[in-house]
């Protein structure tokens, strides 16, 4: 009988895995635990469907002579090391995702995240770090038995992993080797996933609801208010129009009935020395009384817009500053003693808190350099990151979102995936540092977002960036 992978890599994988990812990516042992059970059927599921042919099977043995299963023997050891081992493990998984996923990498990713709640630059990492350990435990497993033997292997595993495999995740990555089995699978729980779905759209739905009814309400009133005072000055105005159109009008339809009246009373009035003005002068007069007001209110209305503009700006440096208003006063002694170069992300965050925390938090790591198509950090360029650690563990409530980039050269997919990989070494750096994993998200934006033109070298330099922003 042929060995059970799923069980396989649950025995000697699956708990020191968890317990070491799990701290090193900040997710709760529960999370990554059902990432992880998610993500083992999906990636086997793949390797079956390759191996059915003979191409397939040759492609996977290539793989495969590239693993090194030597990790199997001590997991914790990768994580105990420190950024460099975790990151040549994180390399190696981004290796045999691009080929065994290609563009699929980034859908896996965000249906594990949805399955079982982690943040998506968390399922990619554990994606990573699974794909290494799945190969090594296939490799053992088939040392000396060839392309025959991987293809008896993998046969033997589909039942099992039929049973396992996520709704959806087959009609995602394309399994056609699993059949009409798999399809009724899939249609067996729709049903269950759409019901699901309703309850979790629905809810979302009440939440939106209750925070859009609380909104319309707070602006109705706003609005409501504004209306009111523009209305009244509007009818001010139109009545006043109305009144002049009136005398016009009337003047026009019938100005015998009231022309020669209104000249004796006039000239009356004026025998008795009392001084008159036309019906024409006072409509002007209450127009521009009218307007004058319609002025002042739009004055009083900017410079109020302009007062809403610059508390929404204090409250944003509030809210910054009361993320640094913690401090380590130990650790923020040691920061003088630290020569931060010119521009470098070190300095443009010192910059941010010695200027009252203005601006959007946001620092762009000028000195940060990794090998070519590679997430491993270059040498010396590191300490622009230690350096940031410094200051992170000076003010240890503050939490950095990293982003990484890419220039538009090469496959979009592949620098999607470089991008999440160099913006996971600079976390794994920092956590090696002694930053908390908890404080710190990542996301790869692969050519997302240009700084500069992608059409001069410069300016691709420019594009090829880590950034780090201030969680507000």
């Amino acid at each position: 009988m042929s060995v059970n992978l799923l069980d396989l890599f649950k025995d000697q994988v699956s708990g020191a895995l968890v317990k070491n990812a799990s701290k090193f990516l900040g997710e709760s042992s529960d999370n990554t635990s059902s990432a992880l059970g998610n993500i083992l059927p999906s990636l086997l599921g793949k390797v079956i469907d390759q191996g059915e042919s003979e191409d397939g099977a040759k492609g996977l043995m290539d793989l495969l002579g590239k693993t090194d299963d030597s990790m199997l023997d001590n997991i914790g050891d990768i994580f105990s090391k420190g950024s460099g081992s975790v990151n040549g493990l994180l390399n190696g998984g981004s290796g045999i995702l691009s080929a065994l996923l290609g563009n699929k990498v980034g859908g896996l990713v965000d249906m594990i995240a949805s399955l079982s709640g982690m943040k998506s630059s968390s399922s990619s990492s554990l994606l990573k770090m699974a794909a290494p350990f799945l190969f090594g435990i296939i490799k053992r497993q088939v040392a000396n038995k060839g392309i025959s033997g991987l293809m008896s292997l993998l046969s033997g595993q589909k039942s099992a992993v039929k049973s396992a495999l996520p709704a959806g995740v087959g009609s995602l990555l394309g399994l056609s080797s699993f059949g009409g089995d798999l399809v009724d699978k899939v249609t067996g729980k729709a049903g269950d996933v759409v019901d699901s779905g309703k309850k979790v759209v629905t809810g979302a739905a009440d939440k939106v609801g209750d925070v859009g009814r609380g909104a319309v309400d707070a602006g109705k009133k706003v609005v409501g208010g504004a209306t009111d005072a523009v209305g009244n000055v509007g009818r001010g105005a139109a009545d006043a129009v109305g009144n002049v159109a009136d005398v016009a009008g009337n003047a026009g339809g019938s100005i015998m009935k009231w022309l020669i009246p209104a000249l004796l009373v006039l000239g009356g009035l004026s025998f008795f020395g009392i001084k008159t003005c036309s019906p024409i002068d006072s409509a002007a007069d209450m127009v521009g009384d009218v307007a004058s007001g319609a002025v002042e209110t739009v004055g009083n209305v900017a410079e109020g817009a302009t007062d809403a503009v610059a508390d929404v700006a204090k409250g944003a440096a509030d809210m910054a500053g009361a993320a640094f208003s913690n401090v380590n006063e130990a650790a923020k002694s040691a920061l003088g003693s630290i020569k931060f170069a010119a521009g470098s992300a070190g300095s443009q965050m010192m910059d941010f808190i010695e200027g009252g925390f203005k601006g959007d938090g946001k620092v762009t790591f000028k000195n940060l350099n990794f090998a070519t198509g590679s997430a491993a950090i270059s040498g010396a360029t590191a300490v622009e990151v230690d350096n940031l650690a410094q200051i992170l563990k000076a003010y240890p409530d503050v939490k950095l979102s990293i982003g990484g980039y890419t220039d538009n050269t090469g496959n979009a997919d592949a620098n999607m995936t470089l991008s999440q990989s160099r913006a996971d070494a600079v976390k794994a750096r920092l956590i090696s540092q002694g930053v908390a994993g908890a404080r710190i998200m990542t996301k790869g934006y692969g050519a997302a977002n240009p700084v500069a033109s992608n059409d001069s070298a410069e300016g691709r330099a420019e594009n090829r960036r880590i950034e780090a922003a201030v969680v507000k």
